[in-house]
């Protein structure tokens, strides 16, 4: 026999209006305002739902008093809230919509959460009394959080005091207090790891959540190895609730040997103090960018550059303002050397000023033009800085420029003139110095396409001419603070043909296949025995599931390959995938930041750079290969291979990992590393587990 609709009708409307109620039980008996039954059933409304095998249910009135409640018992589950609660005893108050669970036990996310008792609140907040919070499924958790009481807000935001971390119900970690954001898993909350460094004994690592709420996260590491030190790291995540302003800090000190340091045998204090700020104004015209890296020896990230705390800051000291208007964008560089070990243009600061491109009148001229002024510092290394002694000085430049573009069904022909100024406060000669010149730039280009049955063809010829006048100073004059203060006489022009191919058969967001070949040819230089010294290319080959990536350039006046970078990524099933890479480079291809800027070669003479840092030939073999060997096991290899530097030994070093998950959401990663080290601890073996979402 079932009761169902007619109890809502009899019971429930007469107490709460249009507030839908059904009682759905099986084999019920009713006494008194009271059903209940033995066999099972189902109590539920929009905002609850009872479901038990003894249940118990009251609605009537006692002295004047609405009582409306439910008892239940036995293969328990009540859904409130937004949470789903299994335990082996529920008592609700539909009148104060408030119950507790006794032995229960929810979810949130990849949390699991229980106690001998859970209140829940009319609010959907609720607490939990000799509680535990862990991901593991099984009553017998590896690992859990302990407190005596916890609460859960409504937004999912836990708060405990006197907390304990068990690890098989042994305590290894107390704190007075926890709170945290159990739906924010940005960052694992929870990590373990074990580093075996050759000839050290095995330092242990352990790396906890210690607060996250709405807009902070806290995370405090320890590191621990027995006979040689202990380190500690507190790292902080900042977002505001607007998400415009975020701040991201690590700090760490330790006083610990570690294998790649310059004495792997010697335990030192070291420390590193990391920090990003970026602001974003509500219009999203500003927007500042603040970051710091204060490092106790140049080492120091060898050790502690983890993916979970490099904030990738570079090791810079820098700030970065920018306002963007309709016309104008204004920008303020500031850049600080905090590091001793290292050499670097201080910029104290520098600013820009660039007002919006415009056209004269309907000649259809644009006109560029571009403000800095700045002062700078380059200092050198300390320990170095006695031969390579520093220099500073006030820069004010200016950069205006005039081009016309003229195009006519896939012909391109942009003319460009321009002049450029620079002031410098100081100068090699001792007395403020200032330069003029004028740029000259010709860009052509001719677009021809066709369409095949499974093939579209396009076909791009060009010639960019670039030329500078003489500047009206000396290039030995001023200081050289980067490459923007290089300034000489130049003709250069890069002529080549570019083809594309787009494949119907394999359509991808950029051409399949690319072929790029191209020439260098110089007039009126010094440098170059030859009017075409150099021809480059670049070919790639793109497909869905594989990529060829090839860069090559043969110097034709020294006959030899100046460089050639071959890259291979190839995915061939969903377990297999690998990606290797050839780089060379020879004596004659110098290490700078633009390889098109060749200021430096019609200026230095090639036996001058041969004996300098910028001339490094070298080989290197990059590979990287990642096998999915069961379900739940990956396996990852890389190894990097140099030779051919000089008289410097050649090296190769090796990096295997093993991960997999274990025990719901534990990811076990064991690490195996061979590296170059000082007093040849070459090789480190990590031990780690952390607990991630799947």
């Amino acid at each position: 026999m079932r009761l169902c609709i007619f109890l809502f009708f009899l019971l429930v409307i007469p107490l709460y209006g249009t507030q839908e109620f059904t009682v759905n039980l099986k084999d019920p008996e009713y006494q008194n305002g009271v059903i209940s039954t033995h066999a099972g059933g189902v109590i539920s409304s929009p905002e609850l739902r009872v479901q038990a095998r003894h249940i118990v249910y009251t609605n009537r009135v006692e002295k004047g008093e609405a009582i409306h409640r439910v008892v239940a018992e036995g293969d328990l589950m009540l859904d409130s809230g937004g949470h789903t609660y299994v335990g082996r005893r529920l008592e609700y108050d539909f009148v104060t919509k408030t119950g507790i669970v006794y032995d229960g036990v929810t979810a949130i996310d990849l949390w699991f959460l229980g106690g001998e008792k859970i209140r829940l609140n009319s609010d959907r907040s609720f607490y939990l009394y000799n509680a535990f919070v862990t991901t593991s499924e099984s009553k017998n958790a590896d690992w859990k959080i302990h407190s005596r009481e916890v609460e859960i807000t409504k937004k999912s935001y836990l708060a405990a005091k006197n907390v304990t971390f068990r690890f098989f119900e042994t305590p290894i970690f107390w704190l007075p207090s926890f709170k945290s954001n159990l739906k924010s898993m940005a960052e694992s909350p929870v990590r373990y790891k074990i580093d075996l460094d050759k000839g050290l004994w095995p330092k242990v690592s352990m790396r906890y959540r210690v607060y996250s709420w709405e807009q902070l996260d806290l995370f405090f590491r320890l590191n621990v190895r027995p006979s040689k030190g202990v380190g500690a790291a507190l790292e902080s995540d900042y977002q505001s609730l607007e998400k415009r302003t975020k701040f991201r800090t690590r700090s760490y000190i330790d006083h610990d040997a570690f294998y790649r340091d310059t004495n792997p045998d010697k335990a030192r204090t070291h420390y590193r103090l990391q920090g990003v700020y970026t602001s974003t104004s509500e219009d999203e015209k500003s927007h500042l960018l603040a970051t710091y890296d204060w490092l106790s020896d140049k080492n120091m990230q060898t050790d502690f550059g983890s993916e979970d705390f490099e904030l990738n800051t570079a090791k810079q000291t820098r700030i970065e303002m920018r306002n963007y208007q309709d016309w104008m964008i204004f920008g303020i560089d500031g850049k600080f050397r905090v590091n001793g070990f290292q050499g670097m243009k201080q910029e104290l600061p520098e600013s820009f000023w660039t007002p919006k491109s415009f056209a004269i009148g309907d000649s259809g001229i644009i006109s560029e033009n571009r403000m800095k002024v700045a002062y700078l510092d380059y200092v050198s290394a300390k320990d170095i800085e006695p031969a390579v002694p520093d220099f500073n000085a006030a820069r004010l430049s200016t950069r205006n420029t005039l081009y016309r573009p003229f195009a006519h069904r896939g012909f391109a022909l942009t003319p460009l003139v321009g002049i450029e100024g620079v002031f410098y406060g100081d100068s090699q000669r001792d007395k403020p110095a200032a330069l003029g010149i004028l740029v000259y730039q010709l860009l052509f280009d001719l677009t021809l396409k066709r369409n095949f049955e499974t093939v579209r063809h396009t076909l791009q010829p060009y010639i960019n001419y670039e030329g500078m006048t003489h500047p009206t100073i000396s290039p030995d004059t001023p200081y050289i603070f980067s490459i923007h203060d290089g300034f000489n006489r130049l003709n250069v022009i890069k002529s080549g043909i570019r083809n594309l191919f787009y494949m119907k058969n394999s359509p991808l967001f950029e051409p399949n296949i690319i072929a790029d070949l191209y020439i260098y040819s110089f007039f009126g230089d010094q440098t170059f025995s030859k009017t075409v010294p150099k021809i480059q290319g670049n070919f790639i080959w793109n497909f869905p599931s594989w990529n060829l990536n090839s860069r090559l350039g043969w110097n034709i006046e020294k006959q030899v390959l100046d460089y050639a970078n071959i890259a291979l990524a190839w995915t061939i099933n969903k377990n297999f995938a690998f990606k290797t890479e050839f780089r060379h480079r020879s004596r004659f291809d110098w290490r700078k930041d633009n390889p098109d800027d060749f200021i430096m070669e019609v200026t230095r003479d090639i036996q001058d750079l041969l004996h300098s840092p910028l001339s490094d030939g070298r080989n290197t073999l990059l590979s990287r290969l990642q096998i999915k060997i069961a379900p739940q096991w990956i396996v990852r290899l890389e190894s990097r291979i140099g030779w051919g530097r000089g008289g410097e030994p050649n090296y190769n070093e090796g990096k295997f990992d093993l991960i997999t998950m274990i025990s719901t959401s534990w990811r076990l990663r064991l690490t195996f590393i061979h590296s170059l080290a000082p007093h040849k601890k070459n090789d480190r073996f990590t031990f780690g587990l952390s607990l991630v979402k799947k």
